[in-house]
């Protein structure tokens, strides 16, 4: 595809994410559309790493991650997401939302959003998970360098990664939602 049309093709993205939010969203304020944005963002940029070095590229995104910077910037997306959702989970590094409205992204319709704490070390934007055919991905994916294997106590994940991006893609064994009891 030309960089031309992805240009237009991405302008017409945006467009229309921003009318639906705003239908959706009616009255809300410019930070909740200035949080949407940066939700947006990241599942972009996610998206244009994953396809850069997998062949997944039309899988549908699961979860996004916010990686805040600032304390001030980590307190005024948790004020502004609770107007939005409902927390699902907590944990040290902060809360899951589940979103009452969907938010349009490039990559499907989101509702899971994590707003995550600062941390000095991490210098990267945020990250998103897309849900795949974890066995197969993993067999394909797990001795790629840019590839880092993660294990917790009820899942495990690949996370993808590279320089060159200000954003992680994941690729879980097992999707957010059902890790959560959650069902859309």
């Amino acid at each position: 595809m030309c960089l031309t049309l992805r240009a237009y093709l991405h302008t017409e993205f945006i467009s229309t994410a921003r009318k639906y939010f705003n239908s959706v969203y009616h009255g809300k304020s410019v930070k909740a559309l200035a949080l949407v944005d940066t939700i947006t963002y990241v599942v972009r940029r996610s998206v244009e790493l994953k396809n850069a070095h997998t062949d997944e590229t039309a899988v549908p995104v699961e979860f996004a991650c916010i990686f805040c910077h600032s304390e001030e910037e980590y307190q005024e997306f948790t004020h502004i997401i609770q107007t939005l959702g409902k927390i699902v989970e907590r944990t040290q590094s902060g809360y899951t939302y589940l979103l009452n409205e969907p938010i349009i992204t490039m990559a499907g319709p989101l509702r899971l959003v994590k707003i995550r704490k600062p941390d000095s070390k991490i210098v990267k934007r945020g990250d998103a998970d897309f849900n795949t055919d974890y066995k197969s991905f993993k067999k394909e994916y797990e001795g790629n360098p840019k590839f880092e294997l993660i294990r917790r106590v009820s899942f495990e994940m690949l996370r993808l990664s590279d320089p060159e991006f200000d954003a992680m893609a994941c690729f879980s064994s097992i999707p957010k939602s059902k890790e959560l009891g959650i069902q859309f």
